[in-house]
């Protein structure tokens, strides 16, 4: 016994007619909200993480949009930041009333400042500034050979913990855009 069916060519025919109709709005829509997204999380993650340029964040991000399958993604770079990019250094009165070096503060969280007393800097390999800290009394700082040097979150990791909150924002951005681009 066989099944025959008629009609469906049609209905076909109509469904590709409308989704060839509404491909356009839809990838321009995906296309606004990847940006959006973009620009969100960039200004999110400088607001919440004490990064010293927002500029910093916003280059270590990247969109990529895919019109064929209208998808589009946000990703950033996953290698951990230099501690230096949210510390300030710290001075304190010595003797003769002069500035002595007192370590850095630093704020990883913004308004949320952790005082490294022993805390220095050098300019590593790649002249990337590097921090390292110390402990009172402890000389073997002289000598860098195995000790590490200190580093904060990464961009990635910092938008992985916003990610769900920024969710919502950009779904509603998508629906915005396409509703004024279907018309």
């Amino acid at each position: 016994m066989a099944i025959v069916a008629t009609g469906f060519d049609a209905v076909t025919a109509e469904l590709k007619r409308m989704r060839d109709a509404q491909a356009p709005a839809i990838a321009k829509a995906i296309d606004d909200a990847a940006k959006f997204g973009n620009q969100l999380a960039a200004d999110e993650i400088f607001n919440k993480y004490g990064f010293k340029s927002k500029s910093y964040v916003e280059q270590h991000f990247s969109v990529s949009i895919n019109p064929k399958t209208l998808t589009a993604s946000i990703s950033a770079r996953m290698r951990a930041s230099t501690l230096t990019r949210f510390a300030s250094p710290r001075f304190k009165v010595g003797r003769r009333s002069a500035r002595v070096a007192a370590g850095f503060s630093v704020n990883v969280i913004r308004q949320q400042p952790v005082w490294f007393s022993g805390a220095f800097t050098v300019i590593g390999r790649n002249g990337n500034q590097l921090m390292f800290s110390r402990k009172k009394g402890d000389n073997t700082w002289r000598s860098l050979k195995g000790q590490k040097a200190l580093y904060g979150p990464s961009v990635a990791s910092s938008f992985g913990y916003m990610r769900d909150a920024l969710e919502p924002p950009i779904i509603a951005h998508l629906r915005k855009k396409y509703g004024r681009y279907a018309k």
